[in-house]
């Protein structure tokens, strides 16, 4: 927006092309006006906003007890808002070693949540116990989220509820993507696509 600070950068960056994982988060804060309109705001009026927050997460897990967990946070500019790989409990393979420990994550990832007056995914129901269940076997907590679950709000469009990727066929030519950050970017798509 026009008259907003511009956001300054984490000094930790995006994943780098050799596959190793760090961090990357760029905070937002949007003014508590915004925060109370933006979950009754139609798709298109949810478009190109910060404040609005498009989430995607990939659970792989590993053997034994470990999981690791890749996240992706844009807002609906198509900005980067989190990117990252975290693990939870211990790393028992060799990609789960790259990630960082989910302590580390979970609280950079809960600033980016809480910067969002509204945080739009694809089966939000999902993603949501998802986050709860990893950060209570981690002690951590989890503020409340502005959740807006965007297959509901297609199939209140009269659209089957079907997958992301289905949907975007339907309607952006959308091919097969790879990873949350890739999805994230599909659901915008979709967004603008089917603005109502």
């Amino acid at each position: 927006m026009a008259n907003e600070a511009p956001l300054a950068r984490s000094p930790v960056t995006a994943p780098p092309a050799s596959g190793s994982w760090r961090r990357f988060w760029r905070p937002s804060h949007p003014p508590d006006e915004r925060r109370d309109l933006a979950p009754n705001l139609s798709w298109r009026e949810l478009v190109n906003r910060s404040d609005a927050h498009i989430l995607d997460i990939r659970s792989r897990q590993s053997s034994g007890l470990s999981e690791t967990l890749l996240i992706a946070l844009i807002d609906t500019t198509g900005a980067a808002r989190f990117v990252a790989m975290g693990r939870t409990l211990n790393p028992s393979t060799a990609a789960a070693s790259t990630a960082l420990p989910w302590p580390e994550v979970h609280g950079h990832l809960v600033q980016a949540l809480e910067s969002a007056s509204v945080v739009l995914t694809w089966d939000a129901s999902s993603k949501a116990h998802l986050l709860a269940r990893i950060a209570r076997s981690h002690g951590l907590s989890l503020p409340p989220i502005p959740w807006r679950d965007l297959r509901a709000d297609y199939r209140r469009f009269g659209y089957p509820g079907d997958s992301l990727t289905a949907a975007a066929k339907r309607h952006v030519n959308g091919a097969l993507v790879s990873g949350p950050l890739a999805s994230c970017h599909l659901a915008l798509a979709v967004m603008k696509a089917c603005g109502r």
